[in-house]
């Protein structure tokens, strides 16, 4: 595979506010198919968790002072901090990273209980901005992408404008987690793979060659070097300012 030049517009400041966001689970290996690739990976539901950078809102039932505060533009919301809390009238700060909006509700409808007789909360994601994945190499507007809905591999290449012409769209990978060898899954684009319409997760990086690769090894030899500038941003991706292009030589 040709040598890929990474022009980043910039890498902005990693994260000095500690994302508390919970790493990627490891993709587990795959029985191999002809050929030397992977076969079928298990995949974890999709369900979205709160993190840094997102934005809630807070609604509380007949006691609308209770709730989010004006965000901007007279909408009211409640901005998820680095420290993964959000501030609330009364009950003050309440832990939303790692949490689902309904487990965000439920405290604090436990929460307003000591003032309240049987409050009714209502907590919705205003602004996602805390779950990321990277589509990189022979693909039209390779970059990073809000993962602000379920969203399968499939989806996200689309996302990212589809493949140029020198792709190879039999051997795709899905990088989760450490740059790794037991950490990339390869994939059929154009067969019916599971793994192309598994539901990506935070951190994931789709990354499409340019030839065919004999065996998992072999990508990791040619992944690891090209994509190691992107492993520490993977865990704070909010504070990485969009990489703008890259291009080939």
């Amino acid at each position: 595979m040709r040598n890929f030049l990474f022009l980043f517009s910039l890498f902005a400041v990693i994260c000095t506010s500690g994302c508390s966001n919970e790493p990627p689970k490891v993709i587990e290996d795959r029985e191999p198919l002809a050929g030397g690739m992977n076969s079928m990976m298990p995949i974890p539901a999709f369900e979205y968790l709160v993190g840094p950078g997102d934005v809630l809102r807070v609604n509380v039932f007949r006691h609308p002072e209770l709730g989010s505060g004006i965000y901007r533009a007279n909408t009211p919301g409640s901005p998820v901090d680095a420290g993964g809390m959000i501030s609330l009238p009364l009950i003050g700060d309440v832990i939303a990273s790692g949490r689902t909006v309904f487990t965000v509700r439920d405290e604090i409808e436990a929460r307003l209980a000591t003032y309240l007789h049987t409050p009714k909360a209502d907590v919705s994601v205003l602004e996602h901005n805390a779950h990321r994945f990277y589509v990189f190499g022979e693909i039209r507007k390779p970059g990073v992408f809000v993962m602000d809905r379920p969203m399968t591999a499939m989806e996200g290449l689309a996302l990212a404008g589809g493949y140029t012409l020198d792709a190879d769209r039999m051997h795709v990978a899905l990088i989760r987690g450490p740059i790794a060898e037991e950490n990339i899954t390869i994939f059929d684009t154009k067969d019916l793979d599971p793994v192309a319409g598994s539901i990506l997760q935070s951190g994931d990086i789709i990354f499409v060659t340019q030839r065919k690769w004999a065996s998992i090894g072999q990508a990791a030899r040619d992944l690891v070097p090209l994509l190691q500038l992107v492993s520490l941003p993977v865990g704070t991706a909010r504070d990485v300012v969009l990489i703008e292009d890259i291009r080939r030589n």
